[in-house]
């Protein structure tokens, strides 16, 4: 119950939601073309899991410190700041991780609840990673 009062929804539908809707009706699925040519599928959650994962974010964010390096997924940073760090230099290595997000699992997700700074409980860091996963996949 703790979980659904800091996310603010009711804990009846937390667990409906993240367990009870069948897990191909969480998310919509569907592909869009690589900039490089073949095909990119997209999985993007229903309304409601939107929510709640969005007030989860919010929860996290108000304890995870972003490290200076880091661009991606950072409001206020983009490709523009990213590639600022990185002028003049005589090298520049850029990689293209092949299936990175589909390499995080659940099993990682929830260690990373349980690690610093989290700390949290086995018991809720499944059911965080049971929000933040689908298919066990971040």
């Amino acid at each position: 119950m703790d979980i659904a009062d800091l996310l603010e929804v009711s804990y009846p539908r937390l667990v409906y939601h993240i367990y009870l809707v069948e897990p191909d009706k969480r998310y919509k699925t569907f592909e869009i073309p690589k900039k490089s040519g073949g095909i990119r599928q997209i999985s993007t959650p229903i309304t409601a899991l939107k929510i709640i994962q969005t007030k989860l974010n919010q929860v996290l964010q108000t304890v995870y410190e972003i490290k200076p390096s880091v661009h991606g997924f950072v409001m206020g940073k983009n490709i523009v700041t990213n590639a600022q760090a990185h002028t003049k230099k005589r090298y520049v290595l850029n990689l293209d991780l092949t299936d990175f997000f589909p390499s995080i699992n659940f099993g990682r997700v929830r260690g990373m609840f349980m690690a610093t700074p989290y700390g949290l409980h086995p018991d809720v860091a499944t059911v965080l990673a049971q929000i933040c996963c689908h298919n066990n996949q971040h």
